[in-house]
């Protein structure tokens, strides 16, 4: 009972006391200040990786076409602007490469709008026809650029950059009509990027030669709580290294938590794989833990990279345990980082966790009445039992 009761005091901290917690912003800092405390407390050694980021502030601001309102919400990292003029939509890389876009408001529709593009700095996948509509949109003189949202309900942006150098909001599917009407367009926004500093956790518990690695990442996006995205991992995590006290263990055990998963360029990632993963033979495995104990679901593990030997024994635990289901590798999350760098990965989730992409993660939806805390202890007993 009493990890149980630990699980949900992290979980009321993060999400509750803490709230919302961006890369490099005063929320992220005092989050990163918990865990460093709470894994100080459990006997542990804790470093704090500092790195550079970007810290984005928006004000609302306002769109109108034809003189009147369109409702939109600015890109997350978008610069400021106060710009007017012609209204251009544009829906394909074709007509792209032939508009003229020099002193326009860019609308990106239709094919243009059906998927996130890359940001400018993501190196482990940017396809090049992402790279080409940034190119065109930041070389040819554009005053803003508005984008139909990816979701009819909700703001959800096609461009999230801190690099791209053009103002960018988001609209929704039904303003479509009004914005394709030809009336000329005015668009403020109210935003700031602000230089910044965040950290990853380090904590270390043993000293033996090889170490396998348990990770989840503390940072959100703005403006939700985080919950399943991804306070319950860190929970995990907490609680996990404060069952370790007097355990003897053949490997060291090293808790990650990356702090921008969830930040267009994932800066503590790329801190760590920059100090940690030109050794990969250092690892035995690397557990990353995202989106785990949605209600009335089963965990879903996943395997990257993995030696069948490693394959065999994790699946017997996941057999002997309740509630565990293998599904197929996915691509979004901190456990490719390590296969990216030659180090074995198990990815741990919960299922059913893609469906809940529009209406919950990322929204103020992400509250802790989503999370299953009896659940949350079986899977630290589950990890705890897997080394």
């Amino acid at each position: 009972m009493e990890t149980r009761e630990n699980i949900e005091r992290h979980l009321n901290v993060l999400c509750k006391e803490i709230g919302a917690r961006p890369t490099g912003s005063e929320a992220n800092h005092t989050a990163v200040e918990y865990a460093c405390r709470e894994f100080e407390r459990a006997g542990l050694d804790v470093l704090r990786q500092e790195f550079d980021c970007m810290d984005w502030v928006g004000n609302g601001g306002i769109l109108t076409v034809g003189g009147k309102a369109v409702p939109m919400a600015a890109a997350p990292y978008s610069l400021p602007c106060s710009v007017q003029g012609e209204l251009l939509c544009v829906s394909s890389r074709e007509e792209l490469r032939r508009a003229p876009v020099a002193g326009k408001i860019v609308l990106l529709c239709g094919e243009l709008a059906s998927e996130p593009l890359m940001p400018k700095g993501f190196v482990f996948w940017n396809p090049e026809e992402h790279r080409e509509i940034i190119s065109l949109l930041e070389n040819g003189g554009v005053k803003a650029v508005l984008t139909v949202s990816l979701s009819p309900e909700r703001f959800v942006p096609v461009i999230e950059d801190g690099d791209f150098e053009v103002p960018c909001a988001v609209v929704l599917p039904e303003s479509l009509p009004r914005l394709c009407s030809g009336l000329p367009a005015a668009l403020t926004l109210n935003a700031e990027r602000r230089p910044a500093k965040a950290a990853n956790v380090i904590a270390v518990y043993g000293s033996g030669k090889h170490k396998v690695c348990f990770s989840a990442h503390i940072d959100t996006k703005p403006g939700t709580p985080g919950a399943l995205d991804n306070a319950s991992g860190v929970a995990v995590l907490l609680a996990m290294a404060e069952e370790l006290s007097g355990r003897e263990l053949p490997y060291r055990i090293e808790f990650v938590l990356f702090n921008g998963e969830d930040h267009y360029s994932n800066p503590g990632e790329m801190a760590y794989l920059a100090a940690y993963l030109s050794s990969p033979s250092e690892y035995v495995c690397a557990f990353n833990i995202d989106g785990a104990g949605v209600k009335g679901q089963d965990f879903a593990y996943s395997f990257y990279e993995c030696p069948e030997q490693l394959t065999s024994s994790i699946s017997g635990f996941a057999k002997k345990a309740e509630g565990f289901k293998q599904t197929e590798p996915w691509p979004q999350g901190d456990h490719t980082l390590f296969s990216f760098s030659g180090v074995p990965a198990i990815s741990i989730t919960s299922a059913g966790i893609f469906a809940l992409a529009d209406s919950v993660l990322h929204t103020e939806n992400d509250t802790l009445e989503l999370i299953d805390s009896k659940r949350l202890e079986t899977l630290v007993k589950f990890l705890l039992y897997s080394v």
